[in-house]
């Protein structure tokens, strides 16, 4: 990780600053809540949200609707990917700028599995599939990507029932 070089003082009742251009960076806004960790003799801070703090949930709520429904899922934040139900593991891989640049045009669309849309710069979406926003707290969080060998109702009844629960469990 690099640096950038900005120093704050912290005061008498052990605060400091995150500076604009760090919070504009990672997409920080006033009321966010931000975890603090420590590593070795690091202070890490990082933007907090209950999606990246119950991972174990996600996961096991994504493996169990594969199970039942065998259609693959990927969650996304903004920027990386979340879970993938996948074989190739794909977690924590950076979301490609051309699926971030297209994502928006994709939308809730039934997409052939001939656009080969990159996902990340290791894995290209080779299946069809359909796209939604995952919104929490009506802020755009990531996006919910159901893959099939062909999208029909199932899926995109499937997809709605994901965007219900995960908009009711991480209020």
């Amino acid at each position: 990780m690099r640096t950038m070089g900005i120093v704050r003082r912290i005061d008498e009742l052990g605060r400091i600053v995150i500076p604009k251009e760090v919070r504009k960076r990672l997409h920080m806004d006033s009321g966010d809540l931000v975890d603090i960790s420590v590593s070795e003799d690091n202070v890490v801070l990082s933007k907090f949200h209950p999606f990246h703090h119950d991972q174990q949930l996600v996961a096991s709520f994504c493996d169990s609707l594969k199970e039942s429904f065998q259609t693959d899922l990927i969650i996304t934040n903004q920027q990386k990917v979340i879970y993938s139900t996948l074989n190739y593991d794909l977690n924590n891989e950076e979301l490609d700028d051309e699926f971030l640049k297209r994502a928006p045009s994709y939308l809730e669309k039934e997409i052939s599995a001939l656009n080969r849309i990159p996902l990340t710069k290791a894995y290209t979406i080779d299946k069809d599939c359909i796209l939604y926003k995952i919104m929490i707290e009506n802020e755009l969080f990531g996006y919910l990507i159901l893959l099939d060998g062909m999208i029909s109702k199932k899926q995109k009844d499937l997809a709605i029932f994901v965007l219900n629960y995960f908009e009711k469990i991480f209020k």
